[in-house]
């Protein structure tokens, strides 16, 4: 359920250029597919049964553990590194293949994280 808004926040975002908007929307839905790729991750960790103490290690080395491929798992990086650099306003940082990636699926209402959690999805029912 989305946060309510107060009259700070909502003039912030009038206030604020596109640029600012797309980082905040980009980053909110990142946020939402982290979790669920999270949770995915949780449960092919219990049905590989694998320890606990997994959880404390980093998201690639978990994805590695219960076997995704090393394209998923580069994908998945870029894609942190890509959060990262946008959250922190260094959109030059990013490769220009992926300022258009991340332009096209912002436009389709879409996210690279929401993508990466379908991945997850349907290695799982694979």
């Amino acid at each position: 359920m989305p946060a309510k808004q107060t009259r700070e926040s909502i003039e912030a975002e009038l206030n604020a250029g596109e640029h600012e908007r797309l980082a905040r929307k980009l980053l909110s839905k990142a946020i939402q597919d982290f979790r669920e790729l999270e949770k995915d991750l949780r449960q092919l960790e219990d049905e590989a049964v694998l320890p606990a103490f997994y959880r404390s290690k980093p998201l690639t080395e978990r994805m590695a553990a219960v076997g995704m491929s090393q394209a998923v798992i580069d994908r998945v990086e870029t894609y942190i590194d890509a959060l990262d650099a946008v959250q922190s306003g260094r959109l030059d940082e990013l490769p220009d293949y992926l300022k258009s990636e991340l332009a096209a699926r912002a436009d389709a209402g879409q996210s690279g994280a929401e993508q990466l959690a379908g991945i997850v999805k349907s290695r799982r029912q694979a």
